[in-house]
């Protein structure tokens, strides 16, 4: 009985040494390297997990719920919610006109940014005035720049598109662009096109990481400055624009419901709604959470399907080089 109970303490003794000697010297290198990295990383997952996983997670449920501002969470309706969006016009307008902005913004932003890029790239005289120019109008805020097309450029009182106009004889009055069913949605998307400077910033990052040797064998090969673009330059950077595209398919979304909001409110007539405005205009105007939460899922899960649809051709032709 007694050598059971002195083995017993013998073992008992060993597991606690074993247990004090633990360290991290006992790991392998890798393993050290592992936690090291996860103790690096766990402070800004626990921020990400609170600042988007929480919001996100709750904006999903209160999606299936009857939700006002007091009373949040409101009552679980499963997908009565949902079936409200399916039969809501106004929903189906705005994300016709969000795909509209869409088609025009983002290959006139790629276009422009990556041209802008390209002729940055050949040292021209005054090229840092240019990067200037290209920089300032995405260094402020969205409502800003709205405000000044409001005021300035589209106003229905006047403006200096209604003056170009009246001057070059196209029109004998002025255009009420922004309260007109016909102009309102083109004027608004009018307003988007011109920021292209922090795609121009990320074009010229990527063509200074060019191979020189490639540049320098299409030369020696006869190539001039067009077919040096179309068939190495364009093909090299398909990768940057693949990431370029899915940035400013988010970026329409979030900028387009400050021009929604400063410069039409969503008319006239709906003509100019955007699900961000409409997820606005539900939970603060109309205190439908519920609804609110609904369109949001459904415009973030349009979102992820068009990205999805544009990577498979864009990756699929992409080239990469070391």
């Amino acid at each position: 009985m007694t050598s059971d109970s002195e083995s017993e303490s013998a073992i008992y003794a060993s597991e606690r040494s074993d247990t004090r000697s633990f360290s991290l010297d006992s790991l392998s290198l890798s393993q050290q390297e592992s936690i090291e990295g996860w103790l690096f990383v766990l402070p800004k997952l626990a921020i990400l997990l609170f600042v988007i996983g929480f919001p996100m997670a709750f904006g999903i449920y209160l999606s299936f719920t009857e939700s006002t501002l007091l009373n949040l969470p409101g009552e679980f309706v499963g997908l009565e919610n949902y079936q409200w969006l399916v039969n809501y016009p106004v929903w189906w307008t705005s994300v016709k006109n969000v795909l509209i902005m869409s088609a025009v913004k983002i290959p006139t932003n790629i276009f422009f940014s990556f041209t802008a890029a390209l002729l940055l790239r050949e040292k021209l005289k005054g090229s840092n005035l240019y990067r200037i120019a290209f920089i300032v109008p995405v260094a402020g805020p969205p409502v800003i720049w709205a405000i000044v097309w409001r005021l300035m450029l589209f106003s229905n009182e006047g403006g200096i598109a209604n003056a170009i106009l009246l001057e070059l004889g196209a029109i004998s009055q002025y255009i009420p662009f922004l309260t007109n069913v016909t102009y309102a949605l083109p004027s608004v998307i009018m307003s988007q096109i011109w920021s292209f400077g922090l795609s121009m910033l990320i074009y010229m990052a990527a063509l200074s990481g060019l191979p020189s040797s490639v540049m320098e064998s299409a030369s020696m090969d006869g190539a001039n400055k067009y077919q040096k673009v179309r068939y190495i330059i364009w093909p090299l950077m398909k990768p940057t624009t693949l990431f370029l595209v899915v940035i400013q398919l988010i970026e329409v979304t979030k900028v387009g419901f400050a021009s929604v909001f400063v410069m039409t409110g969503g008319g006239p007539l709906n003509s100019t709604m955007v699900p961000s405005f409409l997820v606005y205009e539900l939970a603060f105007r109309y205190n439908e959470f519920g609804h609110a939460s609904a369109v949001a899922v459904g415009m973030f899960l349009i979102t992820a399907f068009i990205a999805l649809v544009l990577y498979k051709p864009l990756q699929s032709n992409a080239e990469y080089y070391q």
